[in-house]
């Protein structure tokens, strides 16, 4: 599934060239709408109010506790956009962004990890086939960490689930009405305040004040012009679940992510690559990789690795790499020379086969997100994050402007 280019290149004193063919998959992507999940759809019941408190208050208490929780979990459906295909979503997210749990969608479950502005999914081949995801090491993806996009996972639980940023979103929201009505939710005594949007509710609990459930149709982070359509149960993670979360990213970063690959954008041949090779024979496979797809921003780290292969003198390798920037494209190019001293004039073919690759992290990379979830973990656990110093997670400098 994975596109490798062969070629084969005629040494006879002149320059041979080929050509290179590109295989392309296609995945079929379901779609169901998150709208008979929230309030108004089938499921959520309509019980009588039996008594109503000030909404904005209320809401106020409900926003200051949360924005100051050290981590969350968060338990329900996620769309991308109103009427996308809905995802089943269970998280913890810390107050600096640091993000563990899964999502899943018709069976297809992925684990999914968010460390200092990167996030990752593992999951079989149909996870990816279902959301019309692939690259050129797609054969790759299948149980390894893969870098995604808010857009290939729905959402971006560092800007849109950390405590302080959802309190944020949730509090740019207009409250519709002024009375937040009593209401019983899964057994648990709550109050339902009404916000401005078609069906944008958030639930408090009546006796602790904290929020229970929220069900936005748009949960647009800061500076951002869209955002997830979301129902979620949310709780403050126990100290023992933010310690867990903390430790298994650590060792995630630690021993698995630098062989990860990279989903966010489409790499492939664009037109055809060459193989020329002259007296020697002295061979070069060149040509140029794009972003094939309508990825929204960001970088990947590309890696070519040609292998030439002559039936008697054997098979020589090179490789070249660079970085694709979204809607751009990258020259890659490399050669061998296999130094044959014959002075006969027999005529060789050599044969080139060339596959694209793609890394989620370098090993620099590694040791500056190690470094940054060490700092975050003893902030979070001393109360010390983003919320109680009043400023975001800090934003790795390689990440500005990646689109996650």
């Amino acid at each position: 599934m994975a596109p490798v280019s062969h070629n084969r290149g005629r040494r006879s004193g002149r320059t041979a060239l080929a050509t290179a063919g590109t295989v392309v998959v296609l995945a079929l992507t379901g779609c169901s709408a998150l709208s008979g999940l929230l309030p108004g759809g089938e499921e959520e019941p309509s019980p009588e109010p039996t008594e109503t408190v000030d909404a904005a208050p209320l809401m106020e208490e409900a926003l200051a506790d949360l924005a100051a929780y050290p981590a969350l979990t968060a338990t329900g459906q996620v769309a991308e956009s109103v009427g996308g295909q809905v995802q089943d979503t269970a998280l913890t997210v810390a107050d600096s962004g640091a993000t563990s749990g899964t999502v899943q969608v018709n069976g297809a479950e992925g684990e999914l990890i968010s460390v200092d502005g990167r996030t990752y999914v593992r999951a079989a081949e149909d996870f990816w086939l279902d959301r019309g995801v692939f690259g050129p090491d797609f054969d790759d993806f299948e149980g390894n960490w893969v870098r995604t996009s808010a857009g290939q996972t729905g959402i971006d639980p560092a800007t849109t689930l950390a405590p302080a940023e959802l309190a944020a979103i949730l509090g740019e929201l207009e409250i519709e009405e002024a009375d937040a009505v009593e209401e019983n939710l899964d057994g648990t005594l709550t109050y339902r305040v009404d916000l401005a949007g078609e069906r944008d509710q958030v639930w408090i609990d009546a006796e602790t004040n904290q929020i229970q459930r929220i069900a936005i149709e748009e949960l647009v982070p800061e500076d951002a012009e869209t955002g997830p359509q979301v129902r979620l149960d949310l709780a403050q993670a126990e100290q023992s679940e933010t310690e867990q979360l903390y430790d298994g990213l650590i060792t995630a970063v630690e021993e698995e992510l630098t062989s990860s690959r990279d989903a966010r954008v489409e790499v492939a041949w664009q037109g055809d690559p060459a193989l020329t090779c002259e007296d020697g024979p002295d061979c070069t496979w060149s040509g140029t990789v794009a972003d094939s797809g309508d990825a929204e921003g960001g970088s990947v780290a590309v890696r070519m690795d040609v292998t030439f292969s002559e039936e008697e003198l054997g098979q020589l390798e090179c490789s070249d790499g660079g970085t694709l920037e979204a809607g751009g494209t990258l020259e890659l190019s490399c050669g061998a020379d296999y130094d044959n001293v014959s002075t006969s004039e027999q005529e060789r073919s050599v044969d080139g086969e060339a596959r694209l690759s793609t890394r989620g992290m370098s090993g620099d990379d590694q040791e500056a997100v190690l470094t940054a979830l060490r700092e975050q973990r003893e902030a979070t656990l001393a109360g010390e994050g983003a919320a109680a110093d009043g400023t975001d997670a800090e934003e790795s400098p390689a990440e500005n402007g990646s689109g996650n």
